[in-house]
Protein backbone atom coordinates (compact mmCIF):
# COMPACT_ATOMS: atom_id res chain seq x y z
CA UNK A 1 0.00 0.00 0.00
CA UNK A 2 3.22 2.18 0.82
CA UNK A 3 4.03 2.24 -2.61
CA UNK A 4 1.09 2.40 -4.43
CA UNK A 5 0.31 5.29 -2.36
CA UNK A 6 3.75 6.88 -3.06
CA UNK A 7 3.28 6.73 -6.85
CA UNK A 8 -0.17 8.05 -7.24
CA UNK A 9 1.00 11.15 -4.92
CA UNK A 10 4.16 11.77 -5.84
CA UNK A 11 3.73 13.96 -8.83
CA UNK A 12 0.79 16.10 -7.00
CA UNK A 13 1.65 19.72 -6.87
CA UNK A 14 1.71 21.29 -3.41
CA UNK A 15 -1.54 22.92 -2.54
CA UNK A 16 -2.72 25.64 0.03
CA UNK A 17 -4.60 24.75 3.14
CA UNK A 18 -7.87 23.35 2.63
CA UNK A 19 -10.11 25.35 4.20
CA UNK A 20 -13.90 23.79 5.96
CA UNK A 21 -16.52 25.40 4.05
CA UNK A 22 -19.78 24.87 4.16
CA UNK A 23 -21.73 22.92 1.45
CA UNK A 24 -24.81 22.59 -0.78
CA UNK A 25 -25.39 19.03 -1.99
CA UNK A 26 -28.76 19.10 -4.52
CA UNK A 27 -29.75 15.51 -5.54
CA UNK A 28 -31.68 15.34 -8.65
CA UNK A 29 -33.52 12.21 -8.48
CA UNK A 30 -34.82 10.69 -12.31
CA UNK A 31 -38.60 9.17 -11.59
CA UNK A 32 -38.89 7.79 -15.26
CA UNK A 33 -41.27 5.17 -15.25
CA UNK A 34 -40.26 3.20 -17.75
CA UNK A 35 -36.92 3.02 -16.95
CA UNK A 36 -37.35 2.06 -13.00
CA UNK A 37 -40.00 -0.59 -14.07
CA UNK A 38 -37.29 -1.81 -16.45
CA UNK A 39 -34.68 -2.30 -13.29
CA UNK A 40 -37.26 -3.50 -11.18
CA UNK A 41 -35.73 -6.76 -10.34
CA UNK A 42 -32.19 -5.09 -9.52
CA UNK A 43 -33.79 -2.29 -7.08
CA UNK A 44 -36.88 -0.39 -6.40
CA UNK A 45 -37.39 2.93 -5.96
CA UNK A 46 -38.14 2.64 -2.05
CA UNK A 47 -34.62 1.01 -1.77
CA UNK A 48 -32.46 4.24 -3.29
CA UNK A 49 -34.63 6.87 -1.65
CA UNK A 50 -33.56 4.88 1.21
CA UNK A 51 -29.91 5.22 0.47
CA UNK A 52 -30.05 8.83 -0.75
CA UNK A 53 -31.52 9.80 2.98
CA UNK A 54 -28.33 8.06 4.05
CA UNK A 55 -26.26 9.98 2.14
CA UNK A 56 -27.83 13.36 2.81
CA UNK A 57 -27.97 12.74 6.48
CA UNK A 58 -24.36 12.14 6.48
CA UNK A 59 -23.92 14.83 4.37
CA UNK A 60 -25.58 16.96 7.22
CA UNK A 61 -23.13 15.73 9.61
CA UNK A 62 -20.24 16.84 8.62
CA UNK A 63 -21.24 20.00 8.86
CA UNK A 64 -24.12 21.89 10.75
CA UNK A 65 -23.69 24.20 8.02
CA UNK A 66 -24.19 22.15 5.35
CA UNK A 67 -27.46 22.72 3.18
CA UNK A 68 -29.34 19.54 0.95
CA UNK A 69 -32.18 20.09 -1.76
CA UNK A 70 -33.73 17.30 -3.40
CA UNK A 71 -35.32 18.09 -6.72
CA UNK A 72 -37.30 15.15 -8.33
CA UNK A 73 -37.48 15.06 -12.46
CA UNK A 74 -41.02 13.77 -13.48
CA UNK A 75 -42.44 12.99 -16.55
CA UNK A 76 -44.54 16.36 -16.48
CA UNK A 77 -42.64 18.52 -14.81
CA UNK A 78 -39.59 19.15 -12.27
CA UNK A 79 -39.86 20.19 -8.51
CA UNK A 80 -38.45 20.52 -5.20
CA UNK A 81 -38.72 17.94 -2.68
CA UNK A 82 -36.74 19.79 -0.15
CA UNK A 83 -36.88 22.96 0.57
CA UNK A 84 -40.39 23.11 0.01
CA UNK A 85 -42.10 26.32 -1.34
CA UNK A 86 -45.76 25.24 -0.13
CA UNK A 87 -45.28 22.74 2.98
CA UNK A 88 -43.30 23.79 6.65
CA UNK A 89 -42.10 20.29 7.91
CA UNK A 90 -40.25 22.22 11.17
CA UNK A 91 -41.51 20.47 14.56
CA UNK A 92 -43.03 22.18 17.17
CA UNK A 93 -43.06 21.41 20.82
CA UNK A 94 -46.15 21.19 22.55
CA UNK A 95 -45.55 23.44 25.79
CA UNK A 96 -44.70 26.14 23.55
CA UNK A 97 -47.38 29.26 23.55
CA UNK A 98 -48.69 29.84 20.07
CA UNK A 99 -47.02 26.84 18.67
CA UNK A 100 -48.85 24.61 16.05
CA UNK A 101 -49.47 20.92 16.46
CA UNK A 102 -47.86 18.28 15.55
CA UNK A 103 -48.40 16.42 12.11
CA UNK A 104 -50.23 13.66 13.07
CA UNK A 105 -48.92 10.85 10.40
CA UNK A 106 -44.77 11.16 10.78
CA UNK A 107 -43.06 8.57 8.77
CA UNK A 108 -40.01 9.31 10.33
CA UNK A 109 -38.89 8.56 14.35
CA UNK A 110 -39.33 11.30 16.42
CA UNK A 111 -36.49 10.67 18.72
CA UNK A 112 -33.98 11.27 15.80
CA UNK A 113 -32.17 14.35 15.42
CA UNK A 114 -33.78 17.48 14.20
CA UNK A 115 -32.42 18.39 10.73
CA UNK A 116 -31.89 14.69 9.52
CA UNK A 117 -36.01 14.61 10.40
CA UNK A 118 -36.66 17.59 8.92
CA UNK A 119 -35.53 16.73 5.67
CA UNK A 120 -36.22 13.33 5.35
CA UNK A 121 -40.23 13.58 6.08
CA UNK A 122 -40.05 16.75 3.91
CA UNK A 123 -38.42 14.12 1.04
CA UNK A 124 -40.50 11.18 1.95
CA UNK A 125 -44.18 12.92 1.83
CA UNK A 126 -43.72 14.89 -1.08
CA UNK A 127 -42.12 12.36 -2.94
CA UNK A 128 -44.78 9.83 -1.97
CA UNK A 129 -47.46 12.86 -2.98
CA UNK A 130 -45.62 13.03 -6.47
CA UNK A 131 -45.75 8.90 -7.03
CA UNK A 132 -49.44 8.48 -5.84
CA UNK A 133 -50.03 11.51 -8.64
CA UNK A 134 -48.52 9.86 -11.02
CA UNK A 135 -50.19 6.65 -10.24
CA UNK A 136 -53.45 8.07 -10.88
CA UNK A 137 -55.43 7.04 -13.74
CA UNK A 138 -56.16 9.78 -16.30
CA UNK A 139 -53.42 12.11 -15.13
CA UNK A 140 -51.78 12.27 -17.89
CA UNK A 141 -51.07 10.66 -21.37
CA UNK A 142 -49.08 7.70 -21.30
CA UNK A 143 -46.67 8.64 -24.46
CA UNK A 144 -45.56 11.54 -22.16
CA UNK A 145 -44.64 8.50 -19.42
CA UNK A 146 -40.68 7.85 -21.25
CA UNK A 147 -40.05 11.93 -21.95
CA UNK A 148 -36.91 13.38 -19.79
CA UNK A 149 -37.71 16.46 -17.63
CA UNK A 150 -33.65 15.65 -16.78
CA UNK A 151 -32.54 19.26 -18.40
CA UNK A 152 -35.28 21.21 -16.46
CA UNK A 153 -34.70 19.41 -13.06
CA UNK A 154 -30.47 20.31 -13.94
CA UNK A 155 -31.66 24.13 -15.00
CA UNK A 156 -33.36 24.17 -11.63
CA UNK A 157 -30.78 22.98 -9.70
CA UNK A 158 -28.39 25.46 -11.15
CA UNK A 159 -30.73 28.51 -10.61
CA UNK A 160 -30.85 27.33 -7.00
CA UNK A 161 -27.18 26.95 -6.33
CA UNK A 162 -26.67 30.32 -7.70
CA UNK A 163 -29.22 31.88 -5.93
CA UNK A 164 -28.15 30.31 -2.59
CA UNK A 165 -24.07 31.32 -3.64
CA UNK A 166 -25.47 34.82 -3.39
CA UNK A 167 -27.57 34.98 -0.59
CA UNK A 168 -24.76 33.69 1.68
CA UNK A 169 -22.20 36.08 -0.11
CA UNK A 170 -24.61 38.85 1.28
CA UNK A 171 -24.36 36.87 4.49
CA UNK A 172 -20.66 36.47 4.81
CA UNK A 173 -20.00 40.33 4.24
CA UNK A 174 -22.48 41.71 6.93
CA UNK A 175 -21.14 39.22 9.43
CA UNK A 176 -17.40 40.46 8.46
CA UNK A 177 -18.51 43.79 8.66
CA UNK A 178 -19.88 43.37 12.19
CA UNK A 179 -16.69 42.03 13.03
CA UNK A 180 -14.60 44.59 11.93
CA UNK A 181 -16.94 47.23 13.50
CA UNK A 182 -17.12 45.25 17.21
CA UNK A 183 -13.38 45.03 16.87
CA UNK A 184 -12.99 48.60 16.48
CA UNK A 185 -15.13 49.74 19.28
CA UNK A 186 -13.28 47.35 21.41
CA UNK A 187 -9.92 49.02 20.37
CA UNK A 188 -11.06 51.89 21.19
CA UNK A 189 -12.17 51.47 24.55
CA UNK A 190 -8.48 50.10 25.59
CA UNK A 191 -9.59 46.91 26.66
CA UNK A 192 -7.69 44.12 27.51
CA UNK A 193 -9.18 41.48 26.06
CA UNK A 194 -7.75 39.85 23.13
CA UNK A 195 -8.75 41.78 20.09
CA UNK A 196 -9.98 40.05 16.85
CA UNK A 197 -8.53 42.19 13.71
CA UNK A 198 -10.07 42.12 10.44
CA UNK A 199 -7.07 40.08 9.27
CA UNK A 200 -7.54 37.15 10.51
CA UNK A 201 -11.63 36.81 9.52
CA UNK A 202 -11.24 34.83 6.34
CA UNK A 203 -14.79 35.35 4.29
CA UNK A 204 -15.95 31.70 3.31
CA UNK A 205 -17.65 30.58 0.46
CA UNK A 206 -20.51 28.04 -0.35
CA UNK A 207 -19.16 25.04 -1.91
CA UNK A 208 -21.72 23.48 -4.31
CA UNK A 209 -22.24 20.11 -6.37
CA UNK A 210 -24.50 18.25 -8.01
CA UNK A 211 -26.10 14.82 -8.01
CA UNK A 212 -27.70 13.16 -10.57
CA UNK A 213 -29.16 9.27 -9.81
CA UNK A 214 -30.92 8.45 -13.60
CA UNK A 215 -31.97 5.17 -14.74
CA UNK A 216 -33.19 6.03 -17.79
CA UNK A 217 -31.72 4.49 -21.16
CA UNK A 218 -33.60 6.82 -23.63
CA UNK A 219 -31.59 9.59 -25.44
CA UNK A 220 -34.90 11.66 -25.37
CA UNK A 221 -33.40 14.64 -23.85
CA UNK A 222 -32.76 18.29 -24.76
CA UNK A 223 -29.82 18.44 -26.10
CA UNK A 224 -29.47 22.21 -25.86
CA UNK A 225 -30.20 22.58 -22.37
CA UNK A 226 -28.00 20.13 -21.66
CA UNK A 227 -25.14 21.64 -23.05
CA UNK A 228 -26.15 24.97 -21.99
CA UNK A 229 -26.51 23.94 -18.34
CA UNK A 230 -22.81 21.68 -18.77
CA UNK A 231 -21.56 25.61 -19.84
CA UNK A 232 -23.54 27.11 -16.74
CA UNK A 233 -21.80 24.74 -14.38
CA UNK A 234 -18.47 24.77 -15.66
CA UNK A 235 -18.84 29.11 -15.03
CA UNK A 236 -19.90 28.81 -11.93
CA UNK A 237 -17.57 25.44 -10.63
CA UNK A 238 -20.26 23.43 -9.99
CA UNK A 239 -19.22 19.93 -10.40
CA UNK A 240 -22.10 17.06 -11.58
CA UNK A 241 -22.08 14.08 -10.27
CA UNK A 242 -23.77 11.21 -11.89
CA UNK A 243 -24.91 8.02 -10.44
CA UNK A 244 -25.92 5.92 -13.96
CA UNK A 245 -28.30 3.13 -12.91
CA UNK A 246 -29.69 0.80 -15.98
CA UNK A 247 -27.79 -1.31 -18.41
CA UNK A 248 -26.31 1.06 -20.55
CA UNK A 249 -23.89 4.86 -20.65
CA UNK A 250 -25.92 8.49 -21.09
CA UNK A 251 -23.77 10.14 -23.16
CA UNK A 252 -24.54 13.67 -22.27
CA UNK A 253 -24.43 12.82 -18.52
CA UNK A 254 -21.15 11.30 -19.15
CA UNK A 255 -20.12 14.90 -20.94
CA UNK A 256 -21.86 16.40 -17.88
CA UNK A 257 -19.76 15.02 -15.39
CA UNK A 258 -16.38 14.79 -17.39
CA UNK A 259 -16.66 18.66 -18.37
CA UNK A 260 -17.12 19.93 -15.00
CA UNK A 261 -14.93 17.95 -13.26
CA UNK A 262 -17.23 15.43 -11.18
CA UNK A 263 -17.90 11.95 -10.91
CA UNK A 264 -19.46 9.39 -13.27
CA UNK A 265 -19.99 5.64 -12.40
CA UNK A 266 -22.55 3.19 -14.07
CA UNK A 267 -23.47 1.17 -11.06
CA UNK A 268 -24.32 -2.55 -12.39
CA UNK A 269 -25.10 -3.71 -8.87
CA UNK A 270 -28.20 -1.15 -7.63
CA UNK A 271 -28.77 -3.15 -4.38
CA UNK A 272 -24.99 -1.96 -2.98
CA UNK A 273 -25.88 1.72 -4.15
CA UNK A 274 -25.24 3.40 0.00
CA UNK A 275 -21.37 2.01 -0.36
CA UNK A 276 -20.92 3.56 -3.69
CA UNK A 277 -22.58 7.12 -2.40
CA UNK A 278 -20.44 7.20 1.02
CA UNK A 279 -17.26 6.70 -1.37
CA UNK A 280 -17.10 7.66 -4.91
CA UNK A 281 -19.54 10.80 -3.85
CA UNK A 282 -19.15 11.45 -0.74
CA UNK A 283 -15.88 13.73 -1.35
CA UNK A 284 -16.12 17.39 -1.12
CA UNK A 285 -15.32 19.74 -3.78
CA UNK A 286 -12.73 21.78 -2.10
CA UNK A 287 -11.08 18.11 -1.51
CA UNK A 288 -10.95 16.79 -4.96
CA UNK A 289 -7.75 18.32 -5.81
CA UNK A 290 -5.73 15.95 -2.83
CA UNK A 291 -8.12 12.93 -3.69
CA UNK A 292 -7.66 10.74 -6.62
CA UNK A 293 -11.28 10.26 -7.98
CA UNK A 294 -12.99 7.27 -10.32
CA UNK A 295 -12.20 8.71 -14.01
CA UNK A 296 -13.87 7.24 -17.14
CA UNK A 297 -12.17 7.19 -19.77
CA UNK A 298 -14.74 6.09 -22.44
CA UNK A 299 -16.83 9.15 -22.81
CA UNK A 300 -18.70 9.98 -25.96
CA UNK A 301 -18.89 13.51 -27.40
CA UNK A 302 -21.03 12.14 -29.86
CA UNK A 303 -23.35 15.62 -30.80
CA UNK A 304 -27.18 14.84 -30.95
CA UNK A 305 -29.77 15.05 -33.59
CA UNK A 306 -31.84 18.57 -32.96
CA UNK A 307 -34.58 16.50 -34.68
CA UNK A 308 -34.54 12.67 -33.72
CA UNK A 309 -32.31 13.50 -30.44
CA UNK A 310 -29.66 10.48 -30.88
CA UNK A 311 -26.01 10.51 -31.30
CA UNK A 312 -25.01 11.52 -35.12
CA UNK A 313 -22.05 9.96 -36.68
CA UNK A 314 -22.14 11.82 -39.82
CA UNK A 315 -25.27 14.42 -40.65
CA UNK A 316 -26.05 17.77 -41.57
CA UNK A 317 -24.94 21.03 -40.48
CA UNK A 318 -26.53 24.27 -40.47
CA UNK A 319 -24.53 26.77 -42.29
CA UNK A 320 -26.56 30.05 -39.89
CA UNK A 321 -26.86 28.00 -36.63
CA UNK A 322 -24.41 25.44 -36.48
CA UNK A 323 -27.40 22.88 -35.60
CA UNK A 324 -26.45 19.62 -36.17
CA UNK A 325 -29.42 16.85 -38.27
CA UNK A 326 -28.66 13.64 -38.84
CA UNK A 327 -31.69 13.60 -41.57
CA UNK A 328 -32.83 16.36 -44.38
CA UNK A 329 -35.98 18.19 -42.92
CA UNK A 330 -39.22 17.89 -44.46
CA UNK A 331 -39.96 21.28 -44.92
CA UNK A 332 -36.80 22.42 -45.95
CA UNK A 333 -36.48 24.88 -42.29
CA UNK A 334 -33.63 24.26 -39.78
CA UNK A 335 -35.55 23.47 -36.26
CA UNK A 336 -33.71 25.62 -34.60
CA UNK A 337 -33.56 28.96 -36.19
CA UNK A 338 -35.81 28.75 -38.78
CA UNK A 339 -33.53 29.35 -41.88
CA UNK A 340 -34.77 28.32 -45.22
CA UNK A 341 -32.68 26.00 -46.88
CA UNK A 342 -31.83 26.25 -50.75
CA UNK A 343 -34.21 24.62 -52.81
CA UNK A 344 -31.39 23.51 -55.35
CA UNK A 345 -29.31 22.06 -52.66
CA UNK A 346 -31.25 19.98 -50.58
CA UNK A 347 -32.97 18.15 -54.27
CA UNK A 348 -28.76 17.60 -54.32
CA UNK A 349 -28.45 16.43 -51.22
CA UNK A 350 -31.14 13.85 -51.27
CA UNK A 351 -30.41 12.89 -54.43
CA UNK A 352 -27.21 11.22 -52.75
CA UNK A 353 -23.77 10.94 -54.35
CA UNK A 354 -23.49 9.16 -58.16
CA UNK A 355 -20.70 7.07 -57.98
CA UNK A 356 -19.55 5.29 -61.22
CA UNK A 357 -19.66 1.79 -61.47
CA UNK A 358 -16.02 0.16 -61.57
CA UNK A 359 -15.42 -3.06 -63.59
CA UNK A 360 -13.80 -5.71 -62.18
CA UNK A 361 -10.15 -6.87 -63.13
CA UNK A 362 -11.10 -10.23 -64.05
CA UNK A 363 -14.29 -9.15 -66.30
CA UNK A 364 -11.82 -6.86 -68.30
CA UNK A 365 -8.99 -9.78 -68.45
CA UNK A 366 -11.45 -12.08 -70.04
CA UNK A 367 -12.93 -9.11 -72.86
CA UNK A 368 -9.25 -8.63 -73.40
CA UNK A 369 -8.60 -12.49 -74.05
CA UNK A 370 -11.56 -12.94 -76.10
CA UNK A 371 -10.60 -10.02 -78.70
CA UNK A 372 -7.05 -11.50 -78.55
CA UNK A 373 -8.36 -14.85 -79.51
CA UNK A 374 -10.87 -13.22 -82.41
CA UNK A 375 -8.15 -11.87 -84.13
CA UNK A 376 -5.89 -14.53 -84.08
CA UNK A 377 -8.52 -16.44 -85.79
CA UNK A 378 -8.64 -13.63 -88.12
CA UNK A 379 -5.20 -13.46 -89.42
CA UNK A 380 -5.12 -16.86 -89.19
CA UNK A 381 -8.45 -17.20 -91.82
CA UNK A 382 -6.57 -14.75 -94.05
CA UNK A 383 -3.12 -16.71 -94.32
CA UNK A 384 -4.84 -19.66 -95.58
CA UNK A 385 -6.87 -17.57 -97.98
CA UNK A 386 -4.01 -16.13 -99.47
CA UNK A 387 -2.12 -19.35 -99.79
CA UNK A 388 -5.31 -20.98 -101.70
CA UNK A 389 -5.04 -17.55 -104.26
CA UNK A 390 -1.10 -18.30 -104.84
CA UNK A 391 -1.87 -22.18 -105.22
CA UNK A 392 -4.33 -20.96 -108.04
CA UNK A 393 -1.68 -19.05 -109.69
CA UNK A 394 0.78 -21.76 -110.22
Amino acid sequence: MDKISESAFAELPVTEDVSENCSLLTVILDLSPTAWHAIRAQVSIQETVKSLLVFLNAHLALNNSNQVAVIASLPFGSRFLHPSTGRRYEDVDENSEGGSEKPKATLINEGMYRQFRLVDTAVLLELNEELRRLATPGSGDLKFLNVSTLSGALLMALTYTNRMLHFDQSILTTTASAINSTTSAVNSTGSAEPSVHAGSVLPTSLDSRILIVSASDSHDTHYIAIMNSIFAAQKMKVPIDVAKLGRLDSPYLQQAADATKGVYLHITEPKGLIQTLSTAYFIEPCLRSVVILPTNSNVDYKASCFILGKPVDIGYVCSVCLCIMSIIPELGICPTCKSKFDEHLLTKLRRGPVVARKKRKLEDAESKGEEEAGNGAEKEMGTGAENRLDEAKT
